[in-house]
């Protein structure tokens, strides 16, 4: 079961990847590719609290769909980028 929730979670993440690129690509084509970098910089914390909340809604999901071991490898996952978030511990990859 951990391992198919490890499966689901793996293409769940390369999913959200797929969405960000259509996001910037999209954004690129409106600004232009040099605007596009300029304005869309984000901080290591910015991320970190887009990927908090994408976790806490993935996790949401799981809990109302009573999928508990999926839930609970979500939560593993939120908790650390809680914790680099409280540390301001941003420049740390613990992939």
């Amino acid at each position: 079961m951990n391992q198919l929730a490890d499966l689901i979670i793996s293409k769940l993440e390369k999913k959200q990847q797929e969405w960000d690129e259509e996001f910037h690509s999209s954004i690129a084509d409106m600004y232009g590719k040099e605007g596009h970098k300029e304005a869309f910089v984000m901080t290591e914390e910015e991320m970190l609290i887009g990927e908090l909340a994408r976790l806490q809604t993935i996790l949401m999901i799981f809990e109302n769909n009573e999928e508990y071991e999926k839930a609970a490898i979500v939560l593993s996952k939120l908790n650390a980028v809680k914790t680099k978030l409280r540390k301001g511990d941003y420049n740390d990859d613990e992939d």
